[in-house]
């Protein structure tokens, strides 16, 4: 017997120990079975009466609802409802039982194509929720909702207006214009939105927020912003138009309170300036650098550097209260100070502190 015999007799055993290969199985809302081999109980769940016999399902008794997608882009997405109407075995109900689809209370009537009713939703212009359900042989859906947000692409940020001039060293606001899409929908609460600076030495100061209440705000310090500014607002794909504005040095309320500590044992002077008062009625900010310099009968000046906290600064400087000093001056975002009468005072009032008994 050749190899090509003997294959075609073992696939003619195999096949005649198969089972038919046309037994009758039935298909429902649960799955396929075989009427054959399935519990009566289940047959019974599908209306199964005997070989070739089917139930025909009866009338609607649950609603089962679909409504899509939950987020539709005002004037882009349309939206689907959808609903399994099956009876109280469930079976889908025939083709064709009346069934009416609702959207934000307008009825449309329809019938059932497999066994579902279904709606497509034009694209809304309105933002908002629209509550959706369907109704079908005195039943109705549970009901669902269609989601629809503001077109953020077409949403242009602007600044209102002229920029009101900043104080160095000061806090500052930039706020955007109220922005809504191009169907005038408010932009949604939480959208990123960012504020850039360009400063006149090409530099920039970036400021990341979020919209609220139709707009945007960006908290600024305007400290090492020499010269003026140009601001703009991003959302998404678009920037507004650049605003200018400038940056005004803060005036001085008067020379800042000197106090001098001598410190022998390493031939220093510690030296207490503040506060640093404004006619604005504020203290220089934290962090705003204070450069103390004491030109010396002969030599070289010595400098000391700090920076303001709570209004003030302290630094040391390696001269002694008998150094010859000539003048003393103070560099601060306030402008340039001459400290001289008041360091002479001070030195005098520390030494006397020292003597006294």
């Amino acid at each position: 017997m050749t190899r090509c015999s003997e294959l075609g007799l073992v696939l003619v055993l195999m096949l005649a120990g198969m089972p038919g290969l046309a037994d009758t199985l039935v298909s429902d809302a649960f799955g396929l079975f075989d009427p054959a081999t399935t519990a009566p109980e289940r047959r019974d769940w599908a209306g199964w009466t005997g070989a070739g016999t089917v139930v025909a399902p009866l009338g609607p008794d649950r609603l089962v609802i679909f409504a899509g997608p939950k987020s539709m882009v005002a004037g882009k997405d349309p939206g689907h409802v959808m609903a399994m109407v099956v009876d109280r075995f469930g079976n889908l109900v025939a083709d064709g039982t009346a069934a009416t689809v609702t959207v934000a209370g307008a009825a449309t009537p329809g019938q059932t194509a497999g066994g579902i009713a279904d709606l497509l939703v034009p694209p809304q212009s309105r933002a908002g929720v629209l509550f959706v359900g369907v109704t079908s042989g005195g039943r109705q859906s549970p009901q669902a909702m269609l989601g629809i947000t503001a077109d953020i692409a077409s949403i242009q940020p602007e600044i209102p207006g002229a920029v009101a001039d900043a104080r160095a060293d000061t806090e500052f606001v930039l706020t955007s214009s109220p922005m809504a899409d191009r169907f005038g929908n408010p932009v949604p609460d939480g959208i990123g939105v960012t504020t850039v600076l360009r400063h006149a030495d090409g530099s920039y100061s970036i400021a990341q927020g979020m919209a609220l209440q139709d707009e945007s705000l960006a908290r600024f310090i305007a400290r090492d912003m020499p010269g003026g500014a140009e601001a703009t607002i991003t959302l998404g794909s678009k920037t507004s138009e650049s605003a200018a504005f400038s940056v005004q040095a803060p005036v001085s309320a008067g020379l800042p309170p000197l106090e001098v500590e001598s410190l022998p044992d390493i031939d220093a002077l510690r030296l207490t300036l503040g506060p640093f008062l404004t006619t604005d009625g504020y203290a220089l900010t934290d962090g705003a650098q204070v450069t103390v310099t004491a030109d010396l009968v002969s030599g070289p000046p010595v400098t000391g550097t700090a920076w303001v906290l709570d209004g003030e600064v302290s630094l040391l400087l390696p001269i002694t209260a008998s150094s010859p000093v000539l003048r003393l001056t103070v560099a601060s975002p306030l402008g340039p100070m001459d400290l001289t009468p008041d360091w002479r005072a001070a030195v005098a009032a520390e030494a006397s502190t020292r003597i006294s008994p």
